[in-house]
């Protein structure tokens, strides 16, 4: 792949403000028939995912908000569960989502035929419920990072990530900033669509883009450091059922972490059905009898172990079922921990390749043998 880019100059400090003039550029030449990007909700703590087709809404976007409340992947696919939407339009995403929208097109819960991504370097993102207690300390926190690139008051699982930019991410085109002088970003095309619409807006994809790519890896390297501590730590939290039911201990089955998961897409989750999960009070009894007492509410681990059996192979590590829990428990760090290893298995990476089939949907005759060979001996 190409990785020369288009340079664009902005101006206030402000990288939105570059990408919003690149938008309405594509939206002017025609390239685009509308955009679904993020937007500041008019209470100012918040943001939401906006459509629009006008020309005079695009300066209200946020391209790049300091906080994900809803990974967009979940916007993208009310907007085209029913099928072909009619219009080319513009997905500005940060990679997971656009991750995350790869494995539900897989999944058949998300059309793709008419929809162009556009993604960005992505430093990360905060907490949500931090921004919501004071969203202009963490505008001023987020911007720092943006300057800095040092993850402080991150998700945990950002710090982590070794999908924020480029490369493995199936985007058409692609903001790269990290390592780009205040002033300056690149748009870098992914794709011949990409490719299309640089140069129907006049942009040359021929600058040199070293400058990015030693910053971009850079951070990789952080992250990767980061990665394999947090692998080692939960590989000590997690061993056996003892373990894991003390790592959940604090769950309160309140199922927030499925209700945002951009994978989940089951129209009544199993566990929420109270014709399958009833459990008569004799049973309990029974089960507090035999353990000496069990804890409420009960079968919270069954809840998450199902998950993790469900949707593992689709993790994209967006960080969103641990910004919903309630009670802080780290769901997405075991989930993203457990993803790591069940994908490498089968030598997958969610959301890499849209041609790439989910291992549960695609048998190959070839693959687990080495598990086949260690039952033999």
């Amino acid at each position: 792949m190409n990785m020369n880019g288009a340079p664009i100059q902005y101006s206030n400090n402000d990288l939105n403000d570059g990408v919003r003039k690149f938008v309405a550029a594509l939206l002017e030449k025609k390239c685009i028939d509308a955009v679904l990007a993020p937007k500041r909700i008019p209470s100012g703590e918040s943001f939401a995912y906006e459509l629009t087709r006008r020309l005079q809404d695009i300066p209200g976007l946020c391209p790049l908000p300091p906080i994900v409340p809803i990974n967009g992947a979940r916007s993208l696919k009310h907007l085209t569960h029913k099928g072909r939407f009619g219009l080319k339009i513009l997905c500005i995403m940060r990679p997971c989502e656009i991750r995350a929208s790869i494995e539900l097109a897989k999944l058949k819960q998300v059309d793709l035929s008419t929809i162009i991504f556009l993604s960005m370097d992505c430093p990360g993102t905060m907490p949500t419920k931090n921004y919501i207690v004071d969203p202009q300390k963490c505008d001023a926190l987020f911007a720092q990072i943006m300057k800095t690139n040092v993850p402080e008051g991150l998700r945990p699982a950002c710090t982590t990530c070794q999908y924020f930019e480029l490369t493995d991410v199936p985007t058409d085109l692609h903001i790269a900033h990290m390592g780009m002088p205040e002033t300056t970003l690149m748009v870098i095309p992914g794709s011949e669509t990409g490719a299309a619409c640089l140069k129907a807006t006049g942009l040359d994809p021929s600058a040199d883009t070293s400058t990015w790519r030693t910053k971009i890896e850079e951070q990789r390297s952080i992250r990767q450091g980061q990665r394999e501590k947090a692998f080692t730590a939960l590989a000590g939290q997690t061993n056996g059922i003892s373990d894991l039911d003390a790592f959940f201990a604090d769950c309160i089955n309140c199922h927030n972490c499925m209700r945002v998961c951009p994978i989940c897409y089951c129209r009544q989750c199993f566990f929420d059905s109270s014709d399958t999960t009833r459990i008569e009070a004799d049973t309990y009894l029974n089960r507090a009898d035999t353990k000496g007492g069990i804890t409420f509410p009960a079968d919270k681990l069954l809840f998450h172990l199902g998950r993790m059996s469900h949707m593992t192979l689709s993790c994209i590590g967006c960080g969103s079922c641990e910004d919903a829990c309630a009670m802080d428990v780290p769901v997405a760090r075991i989930f993203i921990y457990l993803a790591d290893k069940t994908q490498k298995m089968f030598n997958y990476v969610a959301g890499r390749n849209s041609n790439e089939a989910i291992p549960v949907l695609a048998y190959k005759e070839s693959e687990l043998h080495e598990y086949e060979d260690a039952r033999e001996q």
